[in-house]
């Protein structure tokens, strides 16, 4: 074998260790990192290999059954299923009604809590949040009334239907009214999404309502608000949303945090926010308890 021929077979052997080396790199770093996030997570969490998840079903693409089934789906799920699977944990999903998610994990009868929850000045006196995409606002109404309402005050006057427990972004905005010489709303509250919507679909309230822009962009899509149109309200603000556990379990805390960070740097994030159509709701990185940075952080609470 002459010295030429041999050179250029090393050369090439060289290259490809070189190559594969570099190609693994990336993959050693997230088998690394992932090693890391499980090594945060509580010694009996990562003993018994499983998570306890409860989730509202209301909010879809948020978190929501599968038509005709009882399979748990949506955003939120599909990132919580990636960082259960990089905290090599299975997730148990159990169906709770909104109002009852913070209770859930302060009961211990969850070890999170998701599906819509934004993180505001209140809720975090009782629970620590995950953060991992943003809520905005749209405001939902008929066709016929593109020309009467354009911004969020052309709601003061009017009955508004909102959901007990959930955040009151509307309240915040439409205290204005009285001061720019509008009448007040007058807000009727109604024990979960459900029975706002058929209260509106029935006619006992006016077909104009508050959507955050991810449901509003799903229901939309389904088909679901035939005849209505969503119309921007930047007026309403942001709030970051995320899951939630017990006051205090950093550990638990930490461990999410660690993994949804490797979803949002090997493209995975990205990827199910855009099969959902909510690109624009991402954060640029998630966190534990930064939901302050959002202009509806501070949570007012109703008129009495």
């Amino acid at each position: 074998m002459t010295n030429l021929l041999l050179s250029s077979i090393k050369a090439a052997a060289l290259a490809l260790v070189l190559g594969t080396s570099l190609a693994a790199t990336p993959s050693f770093a997230q088998d690394a990192a992932a090693e890391a996030a499980r090594a945060l997570l509580p010694a009996n969490i990562r003993a018994a290999g499983t998570l306890n998840v409860s989730a509202s079903t209301v909010y879809a693409p948020h978190s929501f059954f599968k038509e005709g089934t009882t399979e748990f789906t949506g955003y939120e799920i599909d990132l919580f299923n990636e960082v259960s699977e990089i905290l090599g944990l299975k997730p148990v999903y159990t169906e709770a009604p909104f109002q009852q998610l913070i209770a859930g994990v302060k009961s211990g009868r969850a070890d999170v809590s998701l599906g819509d929850l934004g993180d505001n000045d209140l809720r975090r006196q009782e629970v620590d949040f995950i953060d991992h995409t943003r809520l905005t606002f749209q405001l939902l109404i008929d066709d016929a009334e593109k020309d009467n309402i354009k911004t969020v005050f052309d709601l003061c006057g009017r009955d508004l239907g909102v959901v007990q427990g959930t955040t009151n972004i509307i309240f915040k905005a439409l205290a204005q009214c009285e001061a720019k010489g509008l009448p007040k709303a007058n807000f009727i509250e109604f024990p979960d999404a459900t029975a706002k919507d058929q209260a509106i679909q029935s006619g006992r309230l006016p077909r104009a309502d508050i959507s955050a822009t991810a449901v509003g962009r799903f229901r939309e899509a389904a088909g679901l608000t035939p005849g209505q149109i969503l119309v921007p309200a930047p007026e309403l603000g942001d709030l970051y949303i995320g899951f939630i556990v017990d006051k205090g379990h950093t550990e638990l805390a930490s461990a999410i945090d660690a993994a949804l960070k490797i979803l949002f740097e090997n493209g995975r994030y990205a990827e199910i926010l855009a099969a959902y159509n909510i690109s624009d709701l991402n954060l640029d990185a998630p966190g534990v308890n930064i939901g302050q940075n959002a202009s509806n952080w501070v949570q007012p609470k109703p008129a009495s």
